[in-house]
């Protein structure tokens, strides 16, 4: 029986052993061959710049710097970098100020204020954590500005909180808390305090 002839380029037989084991590195490594190549010629300026200055380098240490520098920038990069901007109009119309935020409570709030004022969705739930969170604002806000917590001190604390806040704080919201032009002109005041 003639021998069959062996078969090389595309149709070559897949790798075993350690030639396997590499391909299968270079596969991994692939997408951060960049940024690989980049810490090590880093490196080797730092090396070549301190050999060249007279210096004895001291290579694995900034080798090891240099690393921890790099992954610290990437991981910022990669996770601010993959951030969207959420736009988050609190008033409808013009008057809307059309602040921009990257945390995930504020688009979670606008997405329910939103389906509560448009859709009629979880108003009720809406309007009691809105109003928790109103009140622990006026509390921090009465505490910073005075030094006053309203359960240890509530006559001082009345009479320095505007009588709309201290309403919000001491008594039921309003069932309408959810909209916009009623939302708005709290949070202007709390601002303003």
């Amino acid at each position: 029986m003639p021998a069959e002839p062996t078969r090389r380029g595309r149709h070559a037989p897949p790798p075993s052993g350690p030639a396997r084991q590499v391909a299968g590195l270079r596969e991994v490594l692939a997408p951060w061959r960049r940024r690989i190549t980049a810490v090590l010629l880093t490196w080797l300026g730092f090396v070549t710049a301190t050999a060249l200055l007279g210096l004895t380098p001291d290579a694995p240490r900034l080798l090891a710097v240099l690393v921890a520098g790099f992954v610290i920038a990437w991981h910022v990069v990669d996770h601010v970098g993959a951030l969207g901007r959420t736009v988050w109009p609190l008033v409808d119309g013009e008057l809307g100020s059309g602040g921009r935020g990257n945390d995930f409570r504020v688009a979670n709030l606008a997405a329910r204020l939103e389906a509560a004022n448009v859709h009629g969705e979880g108003r009720e739930a809406l309007v009691h954590d809105l109003h928790v969170q109103l009140q622990d604002l006026i509390r921090e806000r009465l505490f910073v500005r005075h030094g006053l917590v309203v359960e240890e001190e509530p006559r001082w604390s009345e009479g320095v909180t505007p009588a709309e806040l201290w309403q919000l704080l001491v008594e039921l919201p309003p069932s309408d808390l959810y909209r916009p032009a009623r939302l708005d002109p709290i949070l202007r005041r709390i601002e303003q305090w």
